[in-house]
């Protein structure tokens, strides 16, 4: 099975649209590792990221995969949350101080159910798919949402995370793809450095979770 994983794209349209329109970039299941919206440096990018990504899930074969993944991230965890307590709550401070836009906000109730469907991790071989990591020796079946979800050092810093997979992440930008022990960066900062980045993975023992 050939699996294509994208990093955070944060509503940067042009370089999503080079992927997808890549003749060359095509397999069985195209994951995308979280993080569609928030930051865009176009124009309405966060909406049309969105309209891009929800249209190429339902006919994937149009872009050349069998089947399209969409794993949530810590803005979409933030939009979700902000949107059921309100605007006046501290998640909907944290969500705009980390680039949410109000205009985006208000159209939040749009996409609220396609968010609440996406999630957290796939499992495919030997590779784990997930936004910003795991928390070190806890079993996958004990990991915490909200650790996938948001963590950073006590993930990147340790040598071996302990689990028995290759763990396929972005949410900390990186200047470059990082190939670590056990663990591999996709999040090269798109929005600021406008590199989308992706990498082809080949999983033996495909196994749907």
């Amino acid at each position: 099975m050939k699996i294509v994983a994208i990093g955070d794209v944060h509503g940067c349209v042009l370089q999503l649209g080079n992927i997808l329109l890549d003749d060359t970039i095509t397999g069985d299941e195209l994951i995308f590792l979280g993080d569609l919206f928030d930051r865009s440096p176009f124009l309405n990018g966060d909406k049309t990221v969105l309209e891009i990504v929800q249209t190429a899930q339902e006919s994937p074969e149009e872009f050349g995969f069998k089947k399209i993944t969409v794993l949530r991230g810590n803005h979409e965890d933030a939009l979700m949350r902000a949107i059921e307590e309100g605007p006046d709550s501290e998640i909907y401070e944290l969500w705009e101080y980390n680039g949410g836009d109000a205009a985006f906000y208000a159209l939040g109730d749009t996409y609220i159910d396609w968010l609440k469907t996406l999630p957290v991790y796939a499992v495919r071989g030997d590779y784990l798919f997930v936004h910003a990591g795991v928390r070190p020796d806890v079993p996958l079946e004990e990991q915490d949402e909200q650790d996938m979800l948001w963590i950073r050092e006590e993930f990147h810093d340790v040598e071996d995370h302990g689990l028995p997979y290759t763990v396929v992440h972005g949410h900390t930008p990186v200047d470059e793809i990082e190939i670590a022990n056990k663990r591999i960066n996709l999040d090269t900062g798109s929005f600021f450095t406008g590199n989308l980045s992706y990498m082809e993975f080949e999983c033996d023992n495909w196994k749907k979770m």
